[in-house]
């Protein structure tokens, strides 16, 4: 039998991480293997870890959960990993439940497709199970270095499984604020093929305190730029590797460029925007993306000399 390891981090959600918990005990497949980390919460999370220990011995899940000096969600990741003795390695987050198939239904296609490294599902969003995501469209497998960057293919961590030959050849998760997730499906993809299974089998919740989303838009801000830091990172370090495919990166660019002149734009910082694009411009082309923010630039700067801002949609 083929043990995996799924792998949860947790940081101040004590609310929360009891329902992934619950959706992994309850999976179908066994040998199963899982990994909370506790990301130096500071509050009751780590009890309600405690609590699970009795329910997780009954499901025949081999259960431990560690509390780490905090360290953010990629140091998190990357410690799980060091701990995990599975063949076969999953990733959750601590708020989306999976699917009770999940794990038995993406294992069997990875051991039908020994060639794959990771594999990655569709999944649905709460509150809205009849609507599947990615499209077909965006769940092209093999090597997907490039439609990772043009959004051809979408690999949400919530939703992969990778082979443990992938975490020894390429390590773990960066320790960025944000973006580590697409960071490491990034450098995984130079190295190994990518296998889509068109089913839905997680579910993505969004409350209202997750990281991605504090801040409002002058957080967002702020993750752009950390973002595209990252970007420049990981074109130093990998620029050179042979499947890297620099018009597709810079796609990749143009896209949070385009997310970053949207937020100032409805910050009102039309100026800023404006600098931003021409940057854009400067670095990666005349992507269509990008060309297509001039007549929001246009409307933007006629909006402010009446004191108004772009409306966000």
């Amino acid at each position: 039998m083929t043990l995996v390891s799924a792998m949860i981090p947790t940081y101040r959600r004590p609310q929360l991480v009891g329902g992934a918990i619950e959706a992994v005990l309850a999976q179908t497949h066994r040998p199963l293997e899982l990994i909370v980390i506790n990301d130096g919460s500071g509050d009751e999370t780590q009890q309600v870890l405690a609590g699970y220990e009795t329910k997780a011995r009954t499901a025949g899940v081999d259960y431990r959960y560690i509390e780490t000096a905090n360290g953010g969600l990629g140091a998190a990741r990357t410690r799980a990993l060091e701990l995990a003795n599975g063949e076969f390695l999953a990733f959750d987050d601590d708020d989306d439940p999976w699917f009770p198939r999940k794990v038995e239904l993406q294992l069997a296609a990875m051991r039908a497709n020994p060639d794959f490294g990771v594999s990655f599902t569709q999944y649905v969003h709460e509150g809205k199970p009849d609507a599947p995501k990615p499209k077909p469209s965006q769940m092209r497998q093999g090597w997907v270095f490039g439609g990772l960057c043009t959004g051809d293919t979408r690999a949400h961590v919530q939703t992969l499984m990778v082979a443990r030959r992938v975490w020894e050849k390429v390590g773990g998760f960066a320790a960025y604020p944000n973006f580590m997730d697409t960071h490491f499906n990034l450098k995984a993809s130079l190295e190994f093929q990518f296998l889509a299974v068109h089913e839905p089998l997680t579910t993505i919740c969004t409350p209202p305190a997750t990281m991605s989303r504090a801040g409002g838009t002058e957080g967002d801000v702020k993750r752009d730029h950390i973002k595209l830091g990252v970007l420049d990172d990981f074109e130093r370090e990998f620029g050179a590797h042979p499947r890297f495919d620099k018009a597709a990166f810079a796609v990749q660019r143009a896209r949070i460029f385009d997310e970053h002149i949207k937020h100032l734009l409805w910050l009102g910082q039309v100026k800023e925007a404006k600098a931003a694009w021409a940057t854009s411009l400067e670095i990666c082309g005349q992507q269509p993306l990008l060309l297509k923010l001039k007549g929001k630039l246009t409307k933007a700067k006629v909006a402010g000399l009446f004191g108004r801002k772009l409306k966000k949609p």
